[in-house]
């Protein structure tokens, strides 16, 4: 039997990603949260600093993508990825857009708004002494804001992002409307990468009626 340990935070989207890549091969895993000040400890894992990292048969695997692409090459059954070339291009596409747009919106609704952030805080401690929390809250904000404000999201205004972030859903309804999947006729990576940032602006911002309102998108997300 095949070992697999995920290293993960529950509440990333990209953690997200791999255990719906996992939950959709049939593969049994095992996950190690790393919550509170556990999260210093992700520095021995990756260099990066960052999760989620892979232990799969005594090879250790970071970053999403590497880890779709390895589970891909070792689990073909069940396949996320198109045959065919067109369809792999446009997966890709969403795929990238979902890891390198798309979430920062996700980042931005979590850390720009008091509600949310003190629901993350919350799930990011759980299980954790409770001092912990006010720790990780002092530390972990400003940073969050000081790399939105690198990508220059975090200059705009709240009611310019939330318009752009409807405008972005709205443009995934239509492209659903009629379809089952975003690519072809089989659920792909960019199903999965696209719902895991969407699952996490679901789980905590106060936009839940914004994407409920999206009626093909709600549907999908059910399904993927």
């Amino acid at each position: 039997m095949t070992d697999i340990v995920l290293h993960q935070w529950e509440v990333s989207p990209f953690c997200g990603k791999v255990r719906r890549i996992l939950d959709h091969k049939g593969l049994p895993y095992q996950v190690r949260n790393y919550n509170g000040l556990l999260a210093l400890q992700v520095g021995k894992l990756s260099p990066a600093g960052k999760l989620p990292v892979l232990d799969i048969d005594g090879e250790r695997i970071q970053d999403s993508r590497r880890i779709a692409a390895a589970l891909e090459q070792r689990f073909p059954e069940r396949p996320l990825v198109p045959a065919s070339a067109a369809e792999r291009a446009q997966m890709e596409i969403l795929q990238d857009w979902a890891d390198e747009s798309l979430y920062w919106y996700e980042v931005y609704f979590r850390a720009q708004y008091d509600a949310a952030w003190e629901q993350l805080v919350g799930l990011l401690c759980e299980g954790r002494p409770f001092w912990e929390k006010p720790v990780l809250n002092t530390v972990a904000r400003p940073q969050f804001r000081r790399s939105l404000k690198a990508q220059g999201i975090g200059r705009m205004d709240k009611a310019v992002v939330e318009a752009r972030f409807s405008l972005l859903l709205q443009s995934l309804d239509t492209q659903l409307a009629g379809r089952q999947w975003l690519v072809g006729e089989q659920k792909t990576l960019a199903d999965i990468a696209v719902a895991s940032q969407l699952h996490e602006i679901l789980r905590t911002s106060h936009l839940g009626a914004v994407i409920a309102g999206a009626t093909q998108v709600s549907r999908w997300l059910q399904t993927v």
